[in-house]
């Protein structure tokens, strides 16, 4: 992901909801903010309802202010023109048409901008490049050994264990592990709130 940031300006994470595309975005944004001289910027969608809003939202998460002289979208990449930074732009599903149009004309008109977004559909632009994020790999068999070495899995002992210093897996509870992996489909956010239930619950109660 950091690579396809490196070479190209528009960069979609896509993938279902719950499956870390956020988490995933802030992790590349804060690995790779040095390379940007005006910052890393995220702008959170995910409580925007109104799409010609958008421009806005940007400004607002930039710290400029929009005052009315242009359209919205004119005045926004007038504030980008002199910027070399990254935009991210989080949770795009529901304002797709929007963040398009939007992205285009930023794309055109700020060349020292890269846009990285994250969504649970595509945005369809002739320039933009998708990295898409399945869910965490899961043990087909219920075998305890080698479980660890299963994303799912590794992350439920660890969310688990941030919370109750002494669990640790074995060969009798990887098992029911493996299961409740298995039955969230690898969902990062789905293993994180069943784990946050293991210490009151147990493993077999979850």
């Amino acid at each position: 992901l950091r690579s396809l940031l490196a070479e190209h300006r528009l960069v979609t994470i896509v993938g279902a909801g719950g499956i870390g595309k956020s988490r995933l975005a802030q992790a590349v944004a804060h690995a790779s903010v040095e390379h940007w001289p005006d910052g890393v910027w995220t702008v959170e969608l995910a409580g925007l309802s109104e799409p010609a809003l958008l421009p806005n939202a940007i400004a607002g998460a930039l710290d400029f202010e929009i005052v009315g002289k242009d359209t919205a979208l004119e005045e926004l990449v007038a504030g980008l023109v002199p910027r070399t930074t990254l935009l991210v732009l989080d949770n795009c599903e529901h304002l797709l048409d929007a963040v398009v149009r939007s992205v285009e004309v930023v794309l055109r008109a700020a060349p020292g901008v890269t846009l990285l977004a994250t969504s649970q559909e595509p945005l369809r632009t002739p320039d933009g490049q998708q990295f898409r994020v399945g869910p965490l790999a899961v043990p087909q068999e219920k075998e305890a050994r080698g479980a660890r070495e299963f994303g799912a899995v590794a992350l439920l002992e660890a969310r688990v264990r941030a919370v109750d210093p002494g669990f640790a897996l074995n060969e009798e509870n990887a098992k029911l592990a493996i299961e409740i992996c298995r039955r969230l489909d690898g969902l990062p956010l789905a293993i994180e709130l069943a784990a946050a239930r293991v210490p009151a619950l147990g493993l077999r109660g979850v």
